[in-house]
């Protein structure tokens, strides 16, 4: 009686509101990824940052994962016609032009505070931007909007935050937690780190573990004293750092 109830209910629905109203989840389409091309996709499950979803990038200073943010943001600005920034004031663009970013593509959006980042990056994943990198945490009433948008538009939205706060800890569907394991030095030179990186959340396929990846500084080597923490000289290629599996 029940089911007979239950599959009245979803006839009702289905006549009322047209045959797209109700769609089993079995049938729903899987996320879709934006590649990175670096070792982290293995551990997203679906080869690439899903798109229309929040991504997270956690761990220390120095951990490496902003390293990697940034050079995901140089290869965005090739590959979307907007990739944006919303920045809390840490972020140097200049910092980018080594790896040859189209900066015609770059907007830097400068967020003082929470409630700034917050509505930024819920308009701008609604309005379509390709790619979004949040450099601070938005506040929770903001989650929704963001989410939402980004779902609508395919957006990719990666935030870097040393230790994320609950409510965005929820809201993200990947999190990605780096943790640097050295320093790779070479005739007395840092010329890049080596860091851990361990999938901790995983909304979108079944978490996948951890790898290990080196960061290396191809155009010359830093001394500790010179060693700006997230920030590399480039390669003669667009990308900002080389991204590998230690185990290779």
């Amino acid at each position: 009686m029940q089911e007979l109830a239950l599959e009245s209910a979803i006839d009702s629905i289905r006549v009322r509101f047209g045959s797209q109203a109700l769609t089993r989840a079995a049938e729903l389409p899987p996320p879709q990824p934006w590649p990175s091309r670096t070792p982290i996709d293995r551990l997203t499950g679906i080869g690439g940052l899903p798109r229309g979803r929040l991504s997270l990038f956690t761990g220390g200073v120095t951990s490496g994962k902003l390293s990697l943010a940034l050079n995901l943001l140089a290869r965005a600005t090739h590959e979307f016609a907007h990739a944006v920034v919303i920045d809390d004031g840490r972020f140097d663009p200049w910092a980018l032009i080594p790896s040859y970013p189209e900066l015609s593509a770059l907007t830097v959006v400068s967020a003082p505070a929470p409630e700034v980042a917050g509505e930024a990056a819920a308009a701008l994943a609604r309005a379509g931007a390709g790619f979004i990198l949040l450099m601070r945490e938005v506040p929770e009433h903001w989650l929704g909007p963001l989410e939402a948008g980004a779902n609508r538009s395919g957006s990719t939205v990666v935030g870097v935050v040393d230790a994320p706060g609950r409510a965005v800890a929820h809201a993200s569907s990947l999190s990605l937690a780096f943790s640097r394991t050295g320093w790779i030095w070479e005739r007395g030179q840092l010329v890049g780190l080596r860091m851990t990186v361990r999938c901790v959340k995983n909304r979108v396929a079944p978490p996948l573990g951890e790898t290990e990846l080196e960061v290396r500084y191809q155009l010359g080597a830093l001394s500790t004293s010179d060693h700006t923490p997230g920030i590399a000289e480039a390669p003669p290629v667009v990308e900002l750092v080389e991204c590998r599996s230690a185990a290779l």
